[in-house]
């Protein structure tokens, strides 16, 4: 299987995903390639803010919500 085969399966697998926190975590796998900025201090403090209003937009999930979700993916 060669590089083009691959994403074109890739893609088409992840057409079919409905569940929101599963393509998030792919996004973050995605992002995680992007490379580092040259001002980085910057780029993380941009991050932070985005991250606490999130936080106080009640955005996020708890450990035990996060613990479920992971035994969700296990069972399918």
């Amino acid at each position: 299987m060669n590089t083009l085969e691959l994403k074109n399966i890739l893609i088409s697998e992840i057409a079919k995903i409905d569940d929101e926190s599963f393509l998030s975590a792919l996004k973050t796998i995605l992002d995680s390639r992007k490379p580092t900025p040259k001002n980085y201090a910057e780029q993380y403090n941009e991050e932070l803010k985005v991250a606490e209003q999130e936080i106080q937009n009640g955005n996020f999930y708890s450990h035990n919500e996060v613990k479920d979700k992971i035994e969700q993916w296990k069972k399918k």
